[in-house]
């Protein structure tokens, strides 16, 4: 096999390039060398396919695998010994890689670059690494299988326009459900081009044509079981295509000044990598998002400014553009656990409002329903989330130095603004109620963007590395109402509406994660009585996540992703391993057990204060600290003994300094 492999590039060996003599480029000597029976380092000079190399390591893999499973003449092969009671003999170390796997799910997935990249603990690895730790589970997954966008080549087809039935049915699906999330392009230009394209196709700019095949590729992606009856599903072409064509016209115009449109395009392009199944998009796209925060503060996009001179719409498009490139770039931080670009103080523009150019046709208004009558609501109260995501993401995940302790702030500070941020989501979700936008998609998957922000505030975080009872609480309602409005909709919609992308994908695990930490939290307190039900209140709805993410990977169409499943079956397992319980039905819990009930369970009076600041509330948080690690937290991560050792310290300070 080796003999039939060829290099990629080849240069002159050192001993040939020095005496300027011609190399024959022998591997893995050349004939020069051989014949002076010299030093060769031609090897140094070769590249290989990686597709080659990898096709090596895969042979090599194999034959170990195969080898291991030979035993040596007169060696009896020894029977496996039982695990001890309480004890697990294996390493910890491998379970560091494991849990940053989650975190580089949100990038597309590991890759060889890896190691090279940076990815924050909001983005879950911290919460995964502590819990994979305590739980000491042993990795029987895959976990040297990779994917990336070098793997996964991208196809470079394009697609031709469409007939002009299936582009109208397109251009209503993008308006229902991409341009209400992101609503920065006026409707009645988008028909002008959709009508002119068919019209008079030369007299459209390459601007235009971008926008009209980034409209079909993004209306395409979003294509679902309750289309069926849709023109567009009638397409020839798919969504992959289109985008590769919008990005072919993109070329043309793409090294113009960073002017309104060119932003606008750049939108585009961000809208579909955020949604995309291509780990080199999800890779980039964080990238992309500050390059368009960038571009729009050096427009002033971010600014108010009447003497400026731009008449209401166009002042109304600069800001809806400001306010979709700000969601963008919350989301995609929130998402990766990377710094913001811009603080909320330096932000003075005015939200978006209702314009005459909103007005949607009968046709439109049927299929958008939820658009036709709250309009710019929806994506006002999706700033509020957004900047709410940021403020989790400014207090909570922040950085801390070897010995635990964080920078300019106090552990009393963080609380009172972790409180502060969680009634600000409670006020959030109660404004949500009062819009009227049950039983929609839109308020299912607005309601799940609020789970996730509850999920991130309560979660074991660098700040808080062992929640309290009421932070679990917090967690484990967050957890159920996000897998039943992602069943909800996976049930009228099809998996293609909430596991299509990395993104999501991403999300399901972590909600998963978060549900199974709950229960495995409730078990290792030792609950009584009625409690003792508790534990497993999750076990259907985990099984749901397990569910999805099989059915996600495999309409992704990416076998390398199911490492994942794996990685959640294997946590399921152990948390309900070795119990012996009957499921508890949502239904039969809720009949039994009632808010405030239970003081020490996980079931707790919804206007009590998580942290409280000051006197008995942390003294309390603190013994219930004691209380979660004395069961075996010790010595199970460093960061979290050093964390406790902050915390601890802190305390002590604290309790000094009003000694004094």
């Amino acid at each position: 096999m080796l003999s039939t492999l060829q290099p990629s590039v080849s240069k002159a060996c050192s001993r040939c390039r020095s005496r300027k003599v011609k190399c024959d480029l022998k591997v893995p000597r050349c004939t020069a060398c051989t014949r002076h029976n010299e030093a060769c380092n031609i090897t140094d000079c070769v590249s290989y396919p990686y597709a080659a190399v990898k096709a090596l390591q895969d042979r090599i893999n194999d034959l170990e695998a195969r080898l291991r499973l030979v035993p040596t003449p007169n060696e009896t092969v020894p029977e496996p010994e039982p695990e001890a009671s309480g004890v697990n003999p294996e390493p910890r170390a491998d379970l560091q890689k494991e849990a940053e796997e989650v975190g580089f799910l949100t990038t597309g997935g590991s890759d060889l670059y890896s190691g090279s990249k940076y990815v924050g603990s909001a983005a879950g690895s911290t919460f995964a690494r502590i819990f994979f730790k305590q739980l000491n589970i042993v990795p029987s997954w895959d976990s040297g299988s990779q994917g990336s966008g070098l793997e996964q080549p991208l196809c470079e087809s394009t697609a031709a326009l469409p007939p002009q039935p299936i582009a109208r049915a397109l251009l209503n699906i993008y308006i229902s459900r991409v341009h209400i999330w992101w609503p920065f392009l006026q409707l009645p230009h988008l028909r002008r081009v959709f009508h002119r394209i068919y019209e008079s196709p030369r007299q459209c700019s390459d601007h235009e044509k971008f926008t009209l095949f980034a409209i079909l590729a993004l209306a395409s992606c979003q294509l679902t079981t309750k289309d069926a009856q849709s023109p567009a599903m009638m397409d020839l072409n798919d969504s992959n295509a289109y985008f590769q064509t919008a990005l072919r016209f993109f070329n043309n115009f793409s090294n113009h000044p960073r002017d309104l449109f060119g932003i606008q395009a750049a939108l585009l392009l961000a809208i579909w990598m955020l949604d995309s199944s291509h780990s080199s998009h999800n890779n980039d796209l964080w990238q992309l998002s500050r390059y368009i925060m960038s571009a729009a503060i050096e427009a002033g996009l971010h600014r108010h400014n009447k003497d400026w001179g731009f008449t209401a719409e166009e002042l109304e498009i600069r800001n809806r553009t400001w306010w979709c490139a700000y969601n963008l770039e919350r989301q995609v931080a929130t998402l990766t656990g990377r710094v913001l670009s811009i603080r909320d103080h330096a932000v003075h523009t005015m939200l978006p409002n209702s314009a005459t150019f909103d007005a949607l046709t009968p046709l439109e208004s049927s299929m958008a329903p939820v658009l036709h009558k709250h309009n710019v609501e929806v994506i006002r109260h999706m700033i509020t989330l957004r900047r709410i995501g940021g403020r989790i993401l400014e207090s909570i995940y922040i950085a801390r130095g070897p010995s635990g302790t964080a920078m300019d702030t106090t552990f009393q500070q963080i609380c009172a603004t972790s409180d502060q941020i969680r009634r600000d989501l409670e006020l959030w979700e109660q404004q949500l109620e009062t819009m009227g936008l049950k039983p929609s998609r839109e308020y299912s998957e607005m309601k799940i963007e609020y789970c996730l922000l509850q999920l991130l505030l309560h979660r074991p975080s660098p700040t808080f590395m062992v929640p309290s009872r009421q932070m679990a609480s917090y967690c484990s309602k967050a957890a159920s109402s996000a897998i039943s409005h992602w069943s909800k909709v996976e049930g009228e919609y099809g998996i293609s509406a909430i596991c299509r992308c990395f993104r999501q994908l991403h999300d399901i695990i972590l909600v998963g994660l978060a549900a199974l930490y709950c229960d495995w939290q409730a078990m290792t307190l030792g609950q009584t009585g009625d409690e003792a039900q508790r534990p497993h209140r999750h076990f259907n709805e985990t099984a749901t996540c397990l569910d999805l993410i099989d059915r996600g990977v495999t309409y992704m169409r990416a076998p390398y992703l199911e490492k994942y499943k794996d990685l959640f079956q294997a946590v399921r397992n152990k948390v309900y391993a070795k119990t012996i319980f009957t499921s508890i039905t949502p239904g039969a819990m809720d009949s039994t057990i009632s808010p405030g009930t239970l003081s020490q369970g996980l079931i707790f009076n919804p206007n009590d204060d998580i942290m409280f600041s000051m006197g008995d509330g942390v003294e309390a948080y603190v013994n219930q600290v004691n209380e979660f690690l004395d069961g075996g937290g010790f010595n199970v991560d460093e960061a979290l003994d050093a964390w406790y050792d902050a915390l601890m310290g802190e305390i002590q300070n604290g309790d000094a300094q009003m000694m004094e």
